[in-house]
């Protein structure tokens, strides 16, 4: 069983945490507690009220995990994944950042790293599905 840590359980966020929690442990952070609240919790998901736009808690919230998930907003988006490439972690992000994400792309291999981002429903995994077939 991973150790996933979900960033932002806002709709598409808490989507994630719920289906993820039916396999894995889950530790959904956010700094709205009405959105953690919204979550349907059993005994896999771990919530934590924290502002991600601080990168010492990214930073700190990430240590213990095999997997995060970004679904901060946008405009948080890609310091976020900047953040947990810097902190040697896998990422994949749906926040569709307006930054360029190939800035990060060498930073990601001298971290030894996989940044998956702009993975979101449509677009996002749809293009990727339909881009494979």
């Amino acid at each position: 069983m991973k150790k996933i840590t979900v960033l932002g359980s806002g709709m598409v966020g808490r989507a994630m945490i719920e289906d993820l929690s039916k396999k894995h442990k889950v530790l959904a952070a956010d700094i709205s507690m009405e959105n953690l609240k919204e979550l349907k919790m059993n005994n896999n998901i771990t919530i934590l009220e924290i502002d991600l736009s601080q990168k010492e808690n990214v930073q700190k919230i990430i240590q213990d995990c095999d997997l995060v998930i970004g679904a901060v907003p946008g405009f948080m988006g890609f310091q976020t994944v900047k953040t947990v490439i810097e902190s040697g972690k896998n990422i994949v992000d749906i926040s569709f950042f307006p930054e360029d994400a190939f800035e990060l792309d060498e930073l990601a291999k001298q971290h030894n790293v996989i940044a998956v981002v702009d993975c979101g429903v449509a677009p996002g995994m749809s293009n990727m599905i339909l881009g494979y077939h």
